[in-house]
């Protein structure tokens, strides 16, 4: 629902992000930081080799590096994404091998090879999000885990991006966390977990260099500041269906030391 162009003027226009800090002041890196040390350190967890599809500009392959041991690859179909990817790696000095494809063709020894498989807005660029993350599982070894992050692009979410950004809204499917959960079912996975994350959205990108914010702008900026405040204190708004801007689903390919221990 994307396509090539719209990858390529994403990362042209994008500045190199710094590697991730999970300690950092993001709070949507926290909480994920959080639920990815319990996903890959439970006891039946594999080890390994991790793989993002999608790795465009990737600041999570020198994190799942540095906080899990783990030898990072990733895949990504614009020759841009994964150029700033090689340079992300470089600055974080870590290695990693970074091919330009396509997800449903995997390079040659990727099928069926990675303990985990990662993907952070993937999977709702396409009408058939069963299938995108039936081409993900591919990758992944029996026993392996898969990671999905994707925004909801409903609610409050999905409103702002209409009103701010059409271009943006229709390049990405609307999905509930029931929704997001049943395609990997529908892949043959087995959910472990698969929850909304963040009460609100947060402020949709920052000023122009040289522009005012518009005054719709500016209002969802104060929204968002008074959100974030409540939410320092203890008295922000829970996860749901309605506001928060994120689904994360957790998921596990049948088979492998798991199943045979069980």
């Amino acid at each position: 629902m994307a396509g090539p162009e719209y990858w390529e003027a994403a990362w042209r226009a994008a500045d190199l992000p710094e590697p991730l800090d999970p300690n950092g002041t993001n709070p949507l890196f926290r909480i994920l930081h959080h639920r990815f040390r319990r996903f890959l350190a439970s006891p039946d967890a594999p080890g390994g080799t991790l793989v993002e599809i999608g790795c465009g500009a990737s600041r999570w392959l020198p994190y799942f590096n540095r906080e899990y041991g783990l030898s990072v690859s990733g895949i990504d179909y614009s020759p841009l994404g994964c150029d700033s990817a090689r340079r992300i790696l470089e600055k974080a000095g870590v290695g990693g091998e970074i091919v330009q494809g396509d997800l449903f063709t995997p390079p040659e020894g990727w099928q069926d090879r990675f303990d985990v498989v990662a993907s952070f807005g993937l999977v709702e660029h396409f009408e058939d999000t069963a299938d995108a993350v039936a081409g993900c599982a591919a990758y992944l070894r029996p026993g392996g885990r898969m990671i999905t992050l994707v925004p909801t692009m409903r609610g409050l979410y999905g409103l702002a991006y209409r009103m701010l950004d059409r271009r943006v809204y229709a390049a990405h499917l609307p999905m509930t966390k029931a929704e997001l959960a049943e395609a990997h079912r529908r892949a043959g996975l087995e959910v472990v977990d698969c929850v909304y994350l963040l009460g609100l959205p947060g402020v949709l990108g920052d000023k122009p260099p040289g522009r005012r914010l518009s005054r719709l702008r500016a209002l969802i900026a104060r929204v968002g500041r008074a959100y974030w405040w409540l939410e320092r204190h203890g008295l922000g708004i829970p996860p749901n269906r309605f506001t928060s801007p994120y689904a994360l689903c957790l998921a596990r390919k049948p088979g492998g030391r798991h199943d045979e221990a069980g």
